[in-house]
C-alpha cells in the first residue's frame, strides 16, 4: 500500500506541475514577445515624440540665424554703403566691418563671416582666422558661377580640420529691384545644437545623428568618436556630389536604407524605424519653411530592450515558481488526504471478500463529495451482497428440494405418455379416428414440452409443435376460431428458443378470444432475412389498450422473471428472448382492438443467407 500511495502521490504531483509549468512556458514565451514589441514601440513612439519637440527647437534656433541677414536692414547707412555700385573707401569700409562684428556679436558659435558684394566684388572679412576665411569667388553681373554653386543654398555641411560645421549662405537682396546685391556666408559651430540634441541622449541608449539637407549630410551625432565612414568629403571649393553618389559613399546599411526612405515616394514618411541586428534606428525627418531639412536618427540598442525584457520575464518566473511550489504542496496535502481515504475503502473490499459484510462506517458529512457518495455505495453494495448472499443460500436449498422431487416425479411423464398411447390404440380399434388423431397431438405436445434437455430447437420443431396445439384449440373452439401459418421453407434450419411461438398464439386465444367477442382470426407470419428472423402474430381480437402495452413495457424491463396464472406469458417469453439474443433482440406491440393486433419480434441471426425464395404456405 505505501509503494501504491507514493506512486500516486508522484503522479499526481508531477502531471500537476507537468500542467501547469507547460502553459507557464508558453505564456512566458508570449509574453516575451509581446513585451519586446510593447517596449520597443513605447521607446520608439517616445524618442519620435521627443526628436518632435528638439526639431521644432532646432528650426526655431536655424532660423534666428538665417535672418541675421535681414537686420542689415535696420542700418540705413549700411544699406547705403551696401548698395552702391562704385568701391567704398577706407572709413567705409571699416564701418562696414563694425557693423558686421556688432550685428555677429551676440552669437559665439558663428566663427568667421565673409560678405562679399556683388556690385564691387569686394569682400569683407570678420573674426577672421585664415583657416576659417571663406573666399567667395567674383560675381558675374550678379551671378555667381557654376563651380561656386554650392555658396547658393541656403545650408550645407562643411568640415574645418574634420570637425563638421552648418555653412549659412545669405544673399542680401535690393528690396526694389530684387536683384542679389551681395552675400553673407559664415560658419557655425554645432555648439548649440550640441544643446539641443543632449536632452535626446541617454546612458543607456546609443548615439544620436543629426542630418542636413536631402543627401543627408552628417552635421552632428553624439557618438563618442565620428565613424569615418559616415564623414561627407566637402571640402572647399569642391562640386557637392549628387544624391546617389552621397548614397554610394555612405557604407552603413541603416544609412542606405534611411537615404532610400527618403527619397522614394512610396516609402516617403516624416518619422519610421529602421531594424537591424543590433537595435532600432528611429529617425525623424522635417523640411521648415525656408527649404531647410533636418533628419534626426537615433538608436536603439536591442540590448536596451532585451534588459526590459529580461526584467519582467524575471519578476514572472519568480512569481511562477513560487506558484509551482505552493501548488506541488497543496497537491501533497490533497493527495494524502484522499489516498487516506481511498485506502480505508481497501480495507474495507477486503474485508467484503473475506466474507464480513458488517463494514465501520463514518459519519456522512453534511455536504459529501464523490469519495464520500463511493464510500456510501461501498456500504449499501455490503449490504445488498450481504442479502443476495442469505437468499442464494435459501435458493439453493430450495433447488436441491426441487431436484429430489423431480427425480421423485421423473416416472410420472413417462406414465402418463404410455398411457396415453394405449387410449390412442384403443380408439383405433373402436375406429374412432379423431380420438385418436386428438391423442396423437396431444402426446406430441406433451413429448415436446416435457423434453427439458434441448433449449435451443429448430423452427421446423417449433412450427409442428404450434401446428399441434392448434389442432387442439380448434377441435375446442371450432369455427370461432381460423389460424393461418405463413413461412418459408429455407427458415426451418434456424435455431430458435424452445416455446418461442406457442404462449404468444396461446396469449392471443386467452386475451382476443376468450375475454374478446367470442370469435378471432390468427395470422402467424415467419419471414428470413439476410441478418434476422422476423415473427409476427397477428389477430383481430380484443387487442391491447395502451395501458396494457406499456404494463407489458414495464414487465420486460423487470430483472426478475414472474410467474403467471397462465402458461409463460408474454412478458416472460419477450425477457426470455432478450437474455437469449441479447441487445440484438427487438419486439414492438401495435393493438386496434376488434381490427389488428400485432406483436413482432425480430430474431438476430449469425449465417447470412443469399438467393431466398419464399414459398408461402398456408395452413389453416
Amino acid at each position: 500500500m505505501k509503494l501504491v500511495k507514493v506512486s500516486i502521490i508522484t503522479k499526481i504531483i508531477v502531471s500537476l506541475i507537468v500542467a501547469t509549468t507547460v502553459p507557464f512556458i508558453i505564456s512566458n514565451y508570449l509574453s516575451y514577445q509581446i513585451t519586446g514589441n510593447s517596449i520597443k514601440r513605447q521607446l520608439v513612439e517616445l524618442n519620435q515624440n521627443s526628436m518632435s519637440i528638439t526639431m521644432s527647437a532646432l528650426q526655431s534656433y536655424l532660423h534666428e540665424l538665417s535672418l541675421l541677414g535681414l537686420t542689415y536692414f535696420s542700418d540705413p547707412e549700411l544699406v547705403r554703403l551696401l548698395s552702391e555700385k562704385k568701391p567704398q573707401n577706407p572709413a567705409e569700409s571699416v564701418y562696414i566691418e563694425q557693423r558686421l562684428e556688432k550685428i555677429y556679436a551676440n552669437y559665439s558659435e558663428i566663427g568667421a563671416v565673409s560678405y562679399k558684394s556683388a556690385l564691387t566684388n569686394k569682400q569683407f572679412n570678420i573674426r577672421n582666422h585664415y583657416n576659417e576665411i571663406v573666399i567667395i569667388p567674383d560675381f558675374n553681373d550678379h551671378e555667381m558661377s557654376d563651380a561656386h554653386s554650392e555658396l547658393k543654398q541656403p545650408f550645407q555641411v562643411t568640415l574645418n580640420n574634420r570637425e563638421p560645421r552648418l555653412r549659412i549662405n545669405k544673399p542680401f537682396i535690393d528690396i526694389y529691384t530684387r536683384e542679389v546685391i551681395g552675400l553673407t556666408t559664415f560658419d557655425v559651430k554645432p555648439l548649440q545644437i550640441k544643446n539641443f540634441l543632449t536632452s535626446l541622449t541617454t546612458s543607456e541608449q546609443g548615439p544620436v545623428y543629426l542630418f542636413i539637407g536631402n543627401n543627408l549630410e552628417l552635421l552632428y551625432t553624439t557618438a563618442d568618436e565620428m565613424d569615418s565612414t559616415s564623414e561627407l568629403t566637402l571640402s572647399k571649393g569642391v562640386k557637392q556630389p549628387t544624391q546617389q553618389e552621397t548614397a554610394q559613399k555612405t557604407r552603413e546599411p541603416w544609412q542606405v536604407e534611411l537615404y532610400e526612405r527618403l527619397h522614394a515616394p512610396q516609402l516617403s514618411t516624416d518619422k519610421g524605424e529602421i531594424q537591424t541586428t543590433e537595435g532600432s534606428y528611429v529617425y525623424f525627418n522635417k523640411t521648415d519653411e525656408n527649404g531647410l531639412i533636418m533628419t534626426i536618427v537615433k538608436f536603439i540598442p536591442r540590448t536596451l530592450i532585451n534588459k526590459a525584457r529580461n526584467s519582467a520575464l524575471g519578476k514572472t518566473l519568480l512569481i511562477q515558481a513560487v506558484s509551482i511550489i505552493f501548488i506541488s504542496i497543496l497537491a501533497t496535502l490533497i493527495s494524502y488526504y484522499m489516498l487516506r481515504r481511498i485506502k480505508i475503502m481497501f480495507q474495507h473490499i477486503k474485508q467484503l471478500q473475506m466474507g464480513n459484510f458488517q463494514l465501520k462506517r463514518r459519519p456522512v458529512q453534511k455536504t459529501p463529495d464523490e469519495l464520500d457518495l463511493l464510500e456510501i455505495r461501498l456500504h449499501e453494495m455490503a449490504g445488498e451482497l450481504d442479502e443476495l448472499w442469505n437468499k442464494q443460500y435459501r435458493h439453493q436449498l430450495e433447488l436441491s428440494q426441487a431436484r429430489l422431487k423431480m427425480l421423485q416425479a421423473q416416472i410420472n411423464p413417462h406414465f402418463l405418455y404410455n398411457t396415453l398411447q394405449s387410449i390412442a390404440t384403443l380408439a383405433i380399434k373402436s375406429k374412432a379416428h379423431d380420438v385418436s388423431d386428438r391423442l396423437a397431438d396431444f402426446a406430441a405436445m406433451f413429448r415436446y414440452s416435457m423434453d427439458i434437455e434441448n433449449e435451443e430447437v429448430s423452427l421446423e420443431e417449433e412450427i409442428e409443435h404450434i401446428q399441434h396445439y392448434m389442432v387442439l384449440q380448434q377441435g375446442r373452439y371450432k369455427q370461432r376460431l381460423q389460424f393461418e401459418l405463413e413461412y418459408s421453407n429455407e427458415a426451418n434450419c434456424v435455431l430458435v428458443p424452445k416455446m418461442t411461438l406457442q404462449p404468444l398464439v396461446e396469449n392471443s386465444i386467452i386475451h382476443g378470444l376468450e375475454r374478446g367477442n367470442g370469435q378471432i382470426h390468427i395470422v402467424v407470419s415467419i419471414v428470413l432475412t439476410k441478418h434476422s428472423l422476423l415473427i409476427e402474430v397477428i389477430d383481430n381480437g380484443k387487442g391491447f389498450t395502451d395501458q396494457q402495452i406499456e404494463q407489458v413495457k414495464a414487465g420486460y424491463l423487470e430483472q426478475v422473471v414472474v410467474s403467471e396464472k397462465r402458461g409463460i406469458g408474454l412478458s416472460n417469453v419477450l425477457k426470455r428472448l432478450m437474455l437469449y439474443y441479447g441487445n440484438g433482440f427487438t419486439w414492438s406491440i401495435s393493438s386496434k382492438p376488434y381490427k389488428k393486433t400485432i406483436v413482432a419480434l425480430s430474431l438476430p441471426i449469425e449465417s447470412s443467407r443469399e438467393g431466398q425464395a419464399d414459398e408461402v404456405i398456408n395452413r389453416r
